[in-house]
């Protein structure tokens, strides 16, 4: 039983406007457009019985979902219906499909909400701002229509174990839901596979049909049904084959592999760039591969990739989330989430192949030297509190709760596979509080920098959001202080 309480708003939209052309709604959800005018929206909520006890006095946060990817930054004004009072504004900028953005009010300010309802209007702008609309009364959907969240409970951390066991911690497909899948399945040994399967299924079937077809819409909105449209969507092959070793997307996987090796002299990459993602959503999922269908042609191309990689971004102190080869220009410089999936697919993919039939391949010592050449590194350039900044070398960016998640987390698997000492295990169980700190009431992670959209200016800015995808690295190291 859950101790808090999702008020869903009744939606009311006069809006005519139509979805930009080449872009969709995710197949089986609904969404509204957000303007100014006629396209703004109102919210309001009917509290019956229970409900109404539940909220009386009560603080709430005000919650919107983003329906479509919105490459713009703008505020969400929010004014109750009656008196036409604003009472604050939601911040949006560079939002991605299924990311919540919340407004905190009073209970002064909820009551309020309550009793006359609210518009939202966001003014100006240059990109159209679509969020989800009621669906349907379906209770698993209830964090993604507007709502509003009340109540504190006695463990945000189980709260937040009950969020990512759920729809809740839906993504988009790609490296973002694979983050998320990452930690669904981690969680698998801790509470058992009669709670975590049925959620495996779940995210799944909203991204294949009964017959294995990979049926989803990219980052950008355009529908890629059958297809990988980068390197960075791969990530969820690595649980899809511990989880379903005859799915049939495992084939295109490899397919996908093998073409981007050819066109790139054997560098599994995205045109001419080599990224540090691609330790995580790459070599990773190779390693999985390879030890689940005994196949030391791809145990040789994961240990390839993470090399490349490793030559490639890893610089002295450094790793940089981008190296172009053409030009040979180095990008972001010591990002916090280019870090941790380095750290991520390094050790993930030193350990699948460690627990393999091919630990004995050169190329795996040199992957175990690695993991504690940048853990070294990287415990240089903790904070005070001991989390990460957005990027390492500049504390000015603000601390990043995604990145120290994954970091953390990595140090954490390493330590319990023996691939890093046990001061590492202790590292990472502090920071697991400290990161503990950042979850919502119902266990979603604040404090995450925003996906990569905006450019350096925004990941530097210090802006902050909601993330089931910086979660599903927090539930990655709840389950390895566990191993």
């Amino acid at each position: 039983m859950r101790q808090v309480h999702y008020f869903p708003a009744l939606v009311i939209s006069e809006s005519r406007t139509l979805l930009p052309e080449g872009k969709h709604i995710a197949r089986g959800w609904r969404a509204v457009h957000l303007g100014e005018g006629q396209e703004q929206l109102s919210l309001t909520w009917q509290l019956q019985g229970d409900q109404l006890k539940q909220s009386a006095g009560q603080c709430s946060r005000l919650r919107i979902t983003v329906a479509l990817d919105y490459r713009d930054a703008q505020q969400v004004d929010v004014i109750l219906l009656q008196s036409n009072e604003r009472i604050g504004a939601i911040d949006i900028r560079y939002a991605y499909v299924f990311q919540p953005f919340e407004l905190l009010l009073t209970a002064e300010q909820t009551a309020a909400v309550l009793n006359e309802g609210v518009r939202l209007e966001l003014i100006g702008g240059k990109e159209p701002l679509w969020v989800f609309d009621t669906q349907d009364d379906m209770a698993e959907r209830v964090l993604f229509v507007p709502h509003l969240l009340m109540g504190e409970p006695d463990s945000r951390i189980d709260e937040a174990l009950n969020t990512m066991l759920s729809l809740s911690s839906l993504q988009p497909f790609g490296w973002m839901e694979g983050c998320v899948l990452d930690g669904v399945h981690s969680l698998q040994s801790i509470l058992g596979e009669d709670r975590v399967n049925p959620i495996l299924d779940l995210h799944f079937s909203q991204f294949f049909n009964a017959q294995g077809d990979l049926l989803y819409e990219d980052l950008h909105g355009q529908q890629s049904d059958g297809t990988f449209t980068t390197i960075e969507a791969t990530l969820p092959l690595a649980v899809i084959a511990k989880y379903r070793m005859d799915h049939p997307v495992i084939l295109k996987a490899l397919e996908f592999f093998e073409a981007a090796g050819r066109r790139n002299g054997g560098a599994v990459i995205d045109e001419d760039v080599v990224t540090a993602e691609g330790s995580y959503t790459v070599a990773y999922p190779l390693a999985v591969m390879a030890r689940q269908f005994n196949r030391q042609d791809m145990a040789d191309q994961a240990i390839a990739q993470i090399q490349l990689r490793r030559d490639c971004l890893a610089r002295e102190q450094h790793v940089f989330l981008r190296y172009h080869r053409n030009s040979q220009e180095h990008t972001f410089r010591s990002w916090a989430r280019a870090f941790a999936w380095y750290c991520l697919g390094l050790v993930k993919t030193c350990i699948e192949l460690k627990d393999s039939q091919f630990a004995n391949l050169a190329g795996v010592a040199e992957l175990e030297a690695e993991i504690i050449r940048i853990a070294q590194v990287a415990v240089e350039w903790r904070q005070p509190d001991g989390l990460w900044s957005c990027f390492l070398d500049d504390a000015t960016t603000g601390i990043d709760t995604s990145g120290s998640a994954g970091i953390s987390a990595a140090f954490a698997l390493a330590a319990s596979h023996h691939l890093l000492p046990n001061g590492y295990m202790t590292l990472a169980r502090h920071n697991f509080l400290k990161l503990s700190s950042y979850l919502t009431p119902d266990g979603i992670l604040t404090g995450v920098a925003q996906h990569n959209a905006g450019g350096m200016e925004l990941q530097q800015s210090g802006y902050r959001v909601l993330s089931q995808m910086g979660l599903g690295h927090w539930a990655q190291l709840y389950a390895y202080l566990r191993y």
